[in-house]
C-alpha cells in the first residue's frame, strides 16, 4: 500500500506553532520552547496520539519507541503541538485503514498518497510532500522515450503503471511485487531499468553503481507531470483533529521543518513544494 481534507486559511491562521528546543522537530536543541495549543478534539486516549506506523525506510520506520524518518519527524512536532504523547504501534500498510476504521488508532503514516480510493473510506490531512517517480539505471536514462529495446520493470499498484504499460506495451514491462523483487533483478542483470518511488530508490542504491533520476516529464504519463501527494490518513468520524493536524502542518510547511525532514533523510527538499492539494484517481 502506498501512498482530504485541507483547512482554511483562515482556521490555519488561528493557530501558531512553536517547537521545542530538543525536539525532533529542533534537532539542534537552538529552538524556543514549544508554545502548545488547546485540544479541541479528541484522540482515542486522553492525551496521546495512536499512530500506525509501517516499516517503508527512509520515510518511516520503529527505533524502540521512537518513529524515525520524515513522516516520524512531522508526527512528533504535531503531538508536541498539542502536548500529546505519541504512542507508536507497529502495522503493515494493509492493516492502516482498517485499524483506523475500528478506532484502533488516530493515525496511519508511511508516505501514503492521497487516492480516490482510499478518499472513499479514510480522510487526508493536508498534503506533506510530493513523491515522483524514480528512473533507476546505469546510464542514467530518465525519460520513457529512453527506453526503447531496455527491458524494463517496475512495482505493481503505484499509479504510473498503467500509462507506461500504455507506452510500451505490456509485453515489455516486467511488473514486481515489491521494491526487493525488482532491485533484485536489476543488480542480476534481468532487467535494465527500473521504475520506483524516487524517494525509496535514492535509499535502495545510495552506494551501488546504479543512478536514480526523477522520471522525466512526459504528457502520456500523468503522475510525471503532477507526482502523487503524501499525507497521513485519519477517521472520517474524527474532522476535528484532521482540522488540528492540519493547521500544525501549515505552520511546519512554512517554518521549513518539512523540507529539512526531507533533506536529513537524504531526500529531495524540493518535495514539499507541494502545491494546491489533489487527489490521484
Amino acid at each position: 500500500m502506498k501512498r482530504r481534507s485541507v483547512l482554511s486559511a483562515v482556521t490555519a491562521a488561528v493557530f501558531v506553532l512553536g517547537l521545542a528546543g530538543c525536539s525532533s522537530a529542533d534537532p539542534d536543541g537552538s529552538g524556543t520552547e514549544a508554545e502548545t495549543q488547546d485540544r479541541s478534539f479528541t484522540t482515542i486516549t486522553e492525551g496521546t496520539l495512536t499512530v500506525g506506523v509501517p516499516e517503508f525506510p527512509p520515510f518511516v520506520g520503529l527505533e524502540g519507541d521512537e518513529i524515525t524518518g520524515p513522516d516520524g519527524e512531522i508526527i512528533a512536532a504535531l503531538a508536541e503541538r498539542y502536548d500529546l504523547e505519541l504512542q507508536p504501534e507497529p502495522y503493515e500498510f494493509a492493516a492502516l485503514i482498517p485499524a483506523i476504521q475500528q478506532g484502533r488508532i488516530d493515525v496511519a503514516i508511511g508516505s501514503i498518497f492521497r487516492t480516490a480510493e482510499r478518499a472513499e473510506v479514510v480522510d487526508f490531512s493536508a498534503p506533506l510532500y510530493d513523491e515522483p517517480a524514480g528512473v533507476i539505471s546505469e546510464d542514467g536514462v530518465d525519460a520513457v522515450a529512453d527506453f526503447a529495446d531496455l527491458r524494463v520493470g517496475t512495482i505493481q499498484g503505484y499509479n504510473w503503471v498503467e500509462d507506461v504499460q500504455t507506452v510500451l506495451g505490456d509485453n515489455r514491462l516486467t511488473l514486481y511485487p515489491s521494491s526487493t523483487e525488482l532491485q533484485q533483478d536489476l543488480e542480476a542483470g534481468r532487467i535494465d531499468v527500473g521504475i520506483d518511488s524516487y524517494g525509496t530508490a535514492l535509499y535502495l542504491y545510495a552506494d551501488s553503481d546504479f543512478t536514480v533520476e526523477r522520471l522525466a516529464e512526459d504528457e502520456r504519463i500523468a503522475t510525471s507531470l503532477e507526482p502523487g501527494q503524501t499525507a497521513f490518513l485519519l477517521s472520517k468520524d474524527n474532522p476535528e483533529l484532521t482540522a488540528a493536524l492540519d493547521a500544525g502542518i501549515a505552520e511546519l510547511h512554512e517554518n521549513g521543518l518539512i523540507a529539512e525532514a526531507l533533506e536529513r533523510a537524504g531526500l529531495d527538499p524540493i518535495a514539499a513544494d507541494t502545491g494546491e492539494p489533489r487527489i490521484l484517481e
